[in-house]
């Protein structure tokens, strides 16, 4: 279903249906997912639709920046790094484009949305919660359903830490897909019992995969590298 096409088009996988077709000067979109709908009117003479997932972050509104794992816990040994698999919520956008300008004209997602806060009431921040089971190998979800998040853990500790949850943020999240998977590569950096740093790669977790169009980023001026990555100082399990 992910990938760049023109306006003739109509995709129908279960209970999901997306149709663009020509009527006179506009086009016309719909969209129906249960019992969920939407349609649009778009005057364009060209242009390409790009269907891609999205940051998680989205539905049905925009209440956090933050997505929260949670998965069942892993005791790690000091200054050891170890690779786990999780899973995360899908969310795909719809969007049109005309040379280099965008514009995402549906959001949808086949997951109910869960929230959580991570951190105290007064100074924690919600977070869109989901739990995932811990893989050590590649596992293969339903792509239209959930994405995988390749994490490497680094305990940069003199103890053993033991790890049951990571908190990714919106801005840096690089999303890439292909037809069989959709994926995130990200980093958390232990540096107490209690602290880490989490940021996501810029880098898909095999070849040829296809980078998402970032819908946060693109809302985002003037963010610096450091704002790219969220410190968990609220623990780590």
């Amino acid at each position: 279903m992910y990938g760049r096409y023109g306006y003739d088009l109509c995709i129908e996988k279960g209970d999901l249906k997306i149709c663009f077709s020509r009527d006179g000067d506009v086009v016309r979109y719909s969209r129906t997912l249960g019992d969920s709908t939407m349609e649009r009117i778009i005057a364009s003479d060209g242009g390409r639709v790009i269907i891609n997932p999205v940051e998680p972050l989205n539905l049905p509104d925009e209440v956090t920046r933050f997505l929260e794992i949670r998965f069942e816990s892993i005791i790690i040994e000091p200054g050891a790094t170890r690779r786990i698999y999780l899973t995360f919520p899908i969310e795909i956008g719809v969007f049109i484009s005309k040379k280099a300008a965008f514009r995402c004209i549906d959001i949808f997602s086949r997951a109910q949305p869960k929230y959580s806060l991570y951190g105290p009431t007064d100074t924690g921040v919600i977070t869109r919660y989901h739990w995932s089971p811990l893989s050590l190998a590649l596992p293969a979800p339903d792509p239209c359903c959930e994405g995988v998040v390749e994490l490497d853990i680094v305990n940069t500790t003199k103890g053993w830490v033991e790890v049951s949850r990571v908190v990714l943020e919106n801005y840096g999240m690089k999303i890439y897909y292909d037809g069989n998977l959709v994926s995130i590569k990200a980093q958390m950096r232990v540096i107490k019992s209690t602290i880490a740093e989490t940021c996501c790669i810029r880098s898909p977790i095999r070849e040829g995969m296809r980078k998402s169009i970032e819908l946060y980023y693109t809302r985002t001026i003037g963010l610096s590298e450091s704002a790219l990555t969220f410190t968990m100082d609220a623990g780590v399990h």
